[in-house]
């Protein structure tokens, strides 16, 4: 498979590599503080050097097949323009994934996260053949919780303190997915 030029389609979303050219506006998206207090990796204030780190580290990880991050363009948008970004960090030993994303404020709330999370699973689950796929949210975060109900995920633990975002410990609620729950669940 060719990690380089993955491209996928849902009905009203692109999901392809990261570009340079997105940094304006992953830049301008990730300034907002109610994207950077839900996301753990987020830095805030957020700059250019982010933006490239993260473009760098999407690139090299498709390469090794240890990320694989997507930014989500709307197709409506002729210059398709980032609006969010999706990926799974690959854990190869155990042929699992954990599963992050984050969609700028003004796309909230329309069900584009779903829809994107939806293809990404069946990526995982078809394509990269994983076993199991993880994602969880800061208990102050329901709507993302929400998009992960919505694609069939299972909640798995609600664990205490697991993140320390500034000074304060954060919460979480993880879900889960195993290829057998898949095959069961959404592919039936």
């Amino acid at each position: 498979m060719n990690h380089q030029n993955i491209q996928l389609e849902t009905k009203r979303l692109i999901l392809n590599s990261l570009s340079y050219k997105d940094t304006p506006k992953i830049i301008g998206y990730a300034q907002n503080p109610k994207i950077s207090e839900n996301v753990i990796n987020l830095p805030f204030p957020y700059f250019e050097k982010d933006a490239i780190f993260w473009i760098n580290s999407a690139h090299q990880g498709r390469i090794t097949g240890e990320t694989y991050n997507f930014a989500i363009r709307l197709k409506e948008d002729k210059d398709l323009h980032f609006v969010g970004g999706i990926g799974l960090k690959i854990n190869q030993k155990h042929n699992k994934a954990e599963l992050g994303y984050w969609i700028a404020e003004p796309f909230w709330n329309i069900g584009l996260m779903s829809e994107a999370v939806q293809k990404i699973i069946e990526f995982a689950f078809e394509t990269l053949e994983l076993n199991k796929i993880v994602a969880s949210y800061f208990l102050h975060n329901p709507s993302s919780g929400k998009v992960m109900i919505k694609n069939k995920m299972i909640k798995e633990a609600q664990i205490k303190e697991h993140f320390k975002k500034g000074n304060t410990y954060l919460d979480i609620i993880q879900y889960r997915l195993t290829q057998k729950e898949y095959r069961q669940i959404i592919k039936k």
